[in-house]
């Protein structure tokens, strides 16, 4: 996964917590241009356009998850 610059200037990085049995879930968090690691995954970021893989199968997850976001 990577760090996904978002309009804006907010960053989509990625996290994986571990559960109390030990299943992996792995997701994102925002990280906005005042947190104090934004320098830092900012040089990993690629803007959104470019994260994407061009499928119809991502532009109907992008739509969903930004409709959720807006909501």
């Amino acid at each position: 996964m990577s760090v996904v610059l978002l309009p804006g200037g907010a960053l989509r990085v990625p996290t994986v917590d571990v559960l109390e049995d030990g299943t992996r879930v792995e997701g994102t968090r925002e990280v906005l241009p005042d947190a104090p690691d934004y320098q830092r995954w900012l040089a990993f970021a690629v803007p959104e356009e470019q994260s994407s893989h061009e499928g119809d199968d991502d532009q109907e997850i992008l739509a969903r998850w930004r409709s959720a976001a807006s909501a």
